[in-house]
């Protein structure tokens, strides 16, 4: 199996298919990760135990997810990525099949953790994916559409496993979600294409933004190349913005639907269509990564972070006026969408020799931020409330707009003064002789 795209997708088109499949991918894992909330009860139901206990397989999940991101994710650098790709999927679905067959909470937890780690090895390897094989400039569009499918597991995917689950049962929501990811992996062994790893490494050659040569990954050990990955130019400074950018979105995101339900009441329906709402903004990056393609990446991604700042700040005022509330909450998802996206993006052309373990890094920290931010926050809410918590979180997103804005000025002042300043981008550059050479062979 080869990472090599065909046809249309090699001579420079937009590769609808792989990326489809990319998408429907984490719309499975992301499902899988945000379903177990509404199952719950049925689950402790089912194992004669308590919700307490079930709500530990949400912790064996995110986890999982953290080490498998760790451990499994950096061998895309020394393998095909469409290889990993179809290995974390099929253990996605085994890990799947056994929540939903396990007949204890032990097995169930098991399944989870089966699970969590496909999806640590998945979802970052999906995002080097693009890296390495999206052309340049249909990257940043491809990474918003496989980004947007996190926000469709929450509108789409939660709801409809809420009522699968309520209607024939916990255990079939599972199934569906391991008959998805098995379609998943039948889609990507077939989309694979006859080249071989050769083919790919040589239609990889090329540079990085920055310049750095394509090179094959390295034998040394895998702390070492870990550690070269993430002292790589940049990587640093993006994968704590992102932690930055995640603890402080997940401070906010954790104990929003506790607030509407405060504004609104706990028997109201307009908590629902207020997450809603933020759930169809964080689809917008479907439409808007191809803005930041023209726009400029790290410009774009430190004003968003800009925008970021007073809209933390404001929402908790808006739940007072529900007007506001749907605007600032549309704004906010559209806006978040778009920073994950170039966070992703950007990680992802930082190096192309280590992109399998950077984007793993970017997948750690994104989960720390996660964990620390629904765990760390909990107390301030409930002692000072949502708008102290507001205040909070928009002050560590602005240290994440400090930090960004920062290398995009330093990044801005070493092109400036580089005898080759204004020179094309050596990733565009290799997507046009790669163009190039494949129009002149059909010819």
């Amino acid at each position: 199996m080869s990472d090599r795209l065909n046809g249309e997708e090699r001579s420079g088109g937009f590769p609808l298919l792989t990326v489809l499949a990319l998408m429907a991918g984490i719309f499975a894992v992301g499902s899988e990760e945000l379903v177990v909330s509404p199952l719950l009860v049925g689950m402790a139901d089912s194992f004669r135990t308590s919700v307490a206990l079930m709500a530990l397989s949400v912790t064996v999940y995110g986890v999982a997810t953290a080490i498998g991101a760790l451990i499994f994710a950096p061998l895309g650098d020394r393998m095909s990525r469409r290889v990993s790709l179809t290995i974390g999927m099929t253990m996605f679905v085994l890990g799947t099949v056994l929540c939903a067959l396990a007949p204890s909470p032990a097995l169930l937890f098991t399944g989870r953790a089966l699970a969590g780690l496909a999806t640590g090895a998945f979802v970052p390897t999906a995002y080097a994916f693009v890296g390495d094989q999206i052309p340049y400039r249909h990257r940043g569009r491809a990474m918003g559409i496989i980004v947007s499918s996190w926000s469709l597991s929450l509108v789409l995917g939660v709801p409809m496993g809420s009522f699968v689950g309520g209607w024939v049962g916990w255990r079939w929501t599972f199934g569906l979600l391991a008959i998805l990811g098995a379609l998943v992996t039948v889609v990507l062994v077939r989309a694979g294409g006859s080249g071989t790893a050769a083919d790919t490494a040589a239609g990889n050659a090329g540079a990085t933004p920055d310049g750095e040569a394509a090179a094959e990954p390295s034998d040394r050990g895998w702390v070492r190349d870990a550690a070269r990955a993430f002292l790589a130019p940049r990587v640093p400074t993006y994968v704590l913005a992102t932690f930055l950018n995640m603890l402080g979105f997940y401070g906010m995101y954790t104990f929003l639907g506790s607030a509407l339900q405060y504004r609104f009441g706990t028997g109201s329906s307009m908590t629902g269509i207020m997450i809603l709402l933020y759930g169809l903004g964080f689809a917008t990056s479907f439409v808007t990564g191809r803005w930041a393609d023209e726009w400029g990446k790290e410009r774009v991604l430190v004003v968003l972070l800009a925008g970021l700042v007073p809209a933390l700040a404001l929402i908790p005022q808006a739940t007072r006026w529900t007007p506001l509330l749907v605007v600032c909450l549309f704004l906010w998802g559209a806006m978040q969408s778009l920073v994950v996206t170039l966070l992703s993006t950007l990680l992802s052309e930082c190096s192309q020799q280590h992109r399998g373990a950077i984007l793993a890094f970017y997948s750690l920290a994104t989960n720390l931020g996660v964990a620390i931010g629904a765990a760390v926050f909990g107390s301030l809410f409930s002692a000072y409330g949502f708008d102290a918590l507001g205040w909070v979180c928009a002050a560590i997103t602005f240290l994440a707009f400090v930090l960004t804005g920062w290398a995009h000025r330093g990044r801005g002042e070493r092109t400036a003064g580089h005898p080759t300043a204004g020179a094309p981008d050596p990733e565009a550059a290799v997507d046009q002789a790669r163009g190039a050479k494949v129009v002149a062979h059909e010819d």
